[in-house]
């Protein structure tokens, strides 16, 4: 299993509006950072809102990011670029670096803001890579894909990882759209303190290889995720024999980022163009 960290480097604080075998997560239970833009940010209630459906919702604030397995730990200081060199895809699989998930927007490292800030709309464009051999099997540790999250709590305590008590809240809540969303090929992850090394849960990961995300750009996706919907790794409950995930369940009161994650596959490529808005907490 791949555990790819992420520094913290660029500060920023912006109010903000999944595998074919066993992959690597893209960020660790015991790691801070983003693979791209965090800071010493955090979240805050804004005011309810009611949602679409019908819940009422409180707005998210934390640090969005761009991350993916070509994406290196210095992302973001000067001169380094992407940091190829030191990404899980180059320098753990010795991999190219155009054999890599290529994101196109937003540039990891770099501040994102989002395409709308009426809604705090964040979009990301790209393609994942496809899982090439490495030492005859199939390297899904190294070539994971890419996407984009939020840092509930980045700064942490002295250095540690940060995470949220989310327990006031009942879930999550996001609007969701795309004109290239890859069909079950995505997850919707929540890496939390205590989980199993760097196998994050997600949205209907007890039951799912892929979270059921659908909406388009004409037919935007209005999602409610309850946190007893968050489960698994998948993966790990099909291997053999099946990893005992009765010690890692998702806790609510230790969550570090909510990640839209594009999965990598043997067979192709796979490019994506999505958008998340109106991301808030459900009350109810």
């Amino acid at each position: 299993m791949n555990k790819h960290s992420f520094a913290a480097r660029l500060p920023l604080i912006v109010a903000v509006a999944l595998i074919a075998g066993c992959s690597g997560k893209p960020l660790d239970s015991d790691q801070t950072g983003a693979g791209g833009v965090t800071g010493a940010g955090g979240f805050t209630d804004t005011g309810g809102v009611r949602g679409a459906g019908g819940s009422i919702e409180v707005a998210v604030v934390g640090d969005w990011y761009a991350f993916g397995d070509g994406v290196g730990p210095d992302v973001g200081v000067a001169d380094a670029g992407t940091d190829y060199t030191d990404s899980d895809c180059v320098k753990n699989g010795g991999f190219s670096p155009g054999s890599c998930t290529q994101i196109t927007t937003p540039t990891p490292g770099q501040p994102f803001l989002p395409t709308d800030p009426v809604t705090n709309k964040y979009c990301t464009y790209g393609q994942a890579a496809m899982v090439l051999l490495k030492d005859g099997v199939p390297d899904y540790a190294d070539l994971w894909g890419g996407g984009i999250g939020l840092n509930f709590n980045p700064a942490g305590d002295g250095g540690a990882a940060g995470y949220a008590d989310l327990s006031a809240y009942t879930g999550i809540a996001f609007d969701f759209s795309g004109n290239l969303v890859p069909f079950q090929s995505m997850r919707v992850d929540f890496p939390f303190r205590g989980q199993h090394g760097g196998d994050a849960p997600y949205w209907e990961g007890a039951t799912r290889a892929a979270s059921p995300l659908t909406g388009t750009t004409a037919n935007p996706q209005h999602v409610e995720i309850r946190w007893a919907d968050i489960g698994g790794p998948y993966y790990l409950l099909q291997e053999t024999p099946a990893v005992d995930l009765a010690g890692y369940a998702f806790d609510p009161r230790a969550v570090q980022a909510i990640q839209f994650l594009v999965f990598t596959n043997t067979s192709t490529t796979t490019p994506y163009n999505f958008c998340v808005a109106n991301l808030s907490y459900l009350k109810n």
